[in-house]
């Protein structure tokens, strides 16, 4: 299959959420003989030449596109972050391709192209764009990002709504957010699957955290919703577990460049007893060393991937009703889920001091996680039926043919 790959930002290396998922399924998609060319929006993060040639191993054709200035795109009628990706529709274009995949809703403009040739077009809903804004409107620190959250999320609410009902294909990270789709869209049905974020399963656990009470939050810093769930966590339940002299919060996060980020973590750094560690090129050790992990996310939409990269290594997750939802598992048998300070705090004492109870519950998530969450298993069986789909569109367009 020859596939068209367009994607928001570079996702190499892959040390958030959106851009793991974006590597994992761009290498599958490559082990499965699939031909990959990429088209990836230019961002401030510019790709070092061997980020670029590790990209090379996987894409048979690599190419930037420059978005459109911001301040030009504010008064559109469409999103921002649409607008700003219109190129895409301008774009020359000289292949035919079976499939093409837009990262994001805000990558829509690759289907306006008169010039794209493709047969199946296919969305992976990372988010619901609306929700997101929204969630991000209520923890945007100025008034003007927080009145530019809300109009976006009004804007997404149109947008994405008309946009899904052109598509061919709608891949949800989210179940919870597949479920809300179909129930509101029955006639989409067949266009929608929830396809989980792709993971490529390492050859198993390496912890070392036999006799540790480190308890491990990783997040991006320069996205409002993490820096609210940390703040939420530090305030309602960082101090009530520090009557244990072995317990130790331990914070890695990425800034990308932002002061907003960097300046919240100088902040961080004044709490007691917590160990701050920003944009690391490894989180490895971190988890190596850790006895659980903590999601105290507080608002937010689609899957939270750091729940799932714990997981992935075994580790004992608890977290917010939020930070568990569209992923599938469930309180006590996977994960711990707890909404109040005092719930919250008792699960991590619990587990802290019940390691086996906390193994156990990791060993049953992380069977989940290889019948569930196998990119390989799953990538193989979609594209499989999007071919499938392929053959019988060029039989019925033969069909036609020979009948005209």
């Amino acid at each position: 299959m020859k596939i068209l790959h367009v994607m928001s930002e570079f996702p190499y290396p892959p040390d958030n959420g959106v851009r793991a998922d974006i590597w994992g399924r761009l290498q599958t998609m490559s082990h499965l003989g699939h031909t990959i060319d990429a088209l990836v929006m230019n961002t401030k993060r510019v790709p070092t030449s061997g980020d670029t040639a590790e990209m090379r191993r996987f894409v048979n054709d690599l190419k930037f596109i420059d978005r459109k200035p911001m301040e030009e795109c504010l008064l559109s009628l469409t999103p921002t972050s649409v607008a700003c990706n219109k190129p895409l529709a301008r774009l020359h274009l000289h292949k035919q391709y079976d499939l093409t995949i837009a990262e994001g809703d805000s990558l829509y403009a690759i289907f306006e192209n008169p010039g794209l040739r493709t047969t199946i077009r296919a969305l992976r809903v990372h988010n619901d764009e609306s929700s997101r804004m929204l969630a991000s409107a209520q923890t945007e620190e100025t008034f003007l990002r927080r009145q530019l959250c809300r109009v976006e999320a009004l804007r997404y609410q149109f947008f994405s709504r008309s946009a899904y009902r052109q598509l061919d294909s709608l891949w949800f990270i989210s179940q919870s957010e597949y479920q809300n789709f179909v129930n509101a869209e029955p006639a989409a049905t067949e266009s929608a699957v929830w396809l989980p974020p792709s993971l490529i399963f390492s050859d198993g656990s390496k912890r070392r955290a036999e006799s540790s009470k480190q308890v491990l939050f990783v997040a991006s810093f320069h996205i409002t919703l993490n820096r609210e769930a940390l703040r939420w966590y530090l305030k309602e339940i960082h101090t009530r577990l520090l009557d244990d002299p072995a317990y130790e919060l331990v914070v890695v996060g990425s800034t990308n460049g932002r002061q907003c980020a960097r300046q919240f973590t100088e902040e961080v750094k004044r709490e007691c007893r917590c160990s701050v560690h920003v944009d690391v090129a490894d989180l490895t050790p971190f988890y190596e060393e850790c006895a659980l992990f903590v999601n105290p996310m507080q608002r937010g939409a689609g899957v939270k991937l750091k729940n799932i990269h714990a997981i992935e290594r075994r580790i004992p997750v608890v977290t917010t009703s939020v930070g568990n939802d569209g992923s599938g598992f469930t309180d006590r048998q996977h994960v711990r889920v707890a909404d109040t300070p005092s719930d919250f705090a008792s699960a991590i004492a619990e587990l802290l001091n019940n390691r086996r109870s906390g193994e156990l519950m990791a060993d049953r998530a992380h069977r989940y996680l290889t019948e569930y969450y196998d990119g390989h298993a799953n990538l193989r069986r979609l594209l499989t039926h999007l071919m499938q789909d392929i053959s019988d569109r060029s039989t019925d367009k033969t069909i036609s043919s020979s009948i005209a």
